[in-house]
């Protein structure tokens, strides 16, 4: 059989939804949006507070916007924020205990619904769909950083 590049988009287009889904899953474990959790996320990955231009930079948003996911945070008491004691002007956020357990429930989530797709899927064949994914993958990301343009 041969592959062509259109199969190749039906394929990622099924992906595409997959990976929504997964999205979807995540932040149905959060109750909260997509923003809230990639900013959730992101605070306890790095596990230090984070200033509000860095977390604006992070998730592609103005600094506005990222004030305003800030405010749902707190006040589901999911972040804290504190001013810089250099700057005033500056404030930094800072995931609370209780928003460490939802991100982590929700990464826990997303981990759980991997195991049981690979689970379904021949042991025989779980490294070779890993690698040709990754591989995929990275060819992708390859492409795309060629043919990135600044604005």
């Amino acid at each position: 059989m041969s592959t062509s590049a259109e199969n190749f988009h039906g394929l990622i287009t099924r992906l595409q939804v997959v990976l929504s889904e997964i999205d979807y899953a995540q932040k149905a474990c959060l109750q909260a949006g997509k923003m809230e959790c990639q900013l959730l996320n992101h605070l306890f990955v790095v596990k230090t507070p984070v200033n509000m231009n860095e977390l604006a930079k992070v998730l592609g948003v103005s600094h506005s916007r990222v004030t305003r996911i800030m405010d749902n945070l707190v006040s589901k008491k999911l972040v804290t924020r504190r001013p810089s004691e250099e700057d005033r002007r500056c404030w930094f956020a800072i995931i609370t205990e209780k928003g460490k357990k939802l991100a982590e429930n929700s990464q826990q989530t997303v981990v759980d619904q991997q195991k049981k797709i690979i689970e379904k899927l021949p042991a025989k064949d779980v490294d070779t769909v890993y690698k040709s994914l990754k591989a995929y993958i990275d060819q992708y990301e390859a492409v795309l950083a060629e043919s990135y343009v600044e604005l």
